[in-house]
């Protein structure tokens, strides 16, 4: 169980007006958990959506159809923001219709990713 598609809002798609960090700071810290991800030993491909839900639903449509995927993570930009809640909705009824044996992995932040597609793998 090791090919994953790890669903996030793409950095520059992030309001960060509020936030503790910076854009360069928040690259990092995904970069840094792709990292993390990958040595672990998982074939995994980034899908960076913006927050327009019929662009966002085509880019994950069009990762969803390249092949079978094991895990498919939905990040917390998407899940914890009250204003993306018709974009989860359409990724979670996207998945279910097109990998319907996939399971589901939710991080709480990039340095949670490994944690999370270790725990929807049943390794953690």
């Amino acid at each position: 169980m090791n090919r994953v598609l790890l669903i996030g809002l793409a950095p520059e798609a992030v309001d960060l007006s509020e936030a503790p960090i910076d854009l360069a700071t928040l690259k990092e810290r995904i970069a840094a958990g792709n990292a993390q991800v990958a040595d672990a030993g998982y074939d995994a491909l980034p899908c960076e959506i913006g927050t327009d839900v019929s662009a966002a639903t085509a880019q994950v449509r069009a990762a969803l159809e390249q092949e079978p995927w094991d895990i498919v993570m939905i990040g917390g930009g998407i899940r914890a923001i009250p204003a993306h809640t018709e974009l989860f909705e359409s990724i979670v009824n996207l998945v279910h219709e097109l990998a319907p044996r996939a399971r589901f992995a939710f991080n709480a932040g990039p340095d949670t990713t490994l944690e999370a597609l270790r725990r929807a793998a049943g390794q953690g």
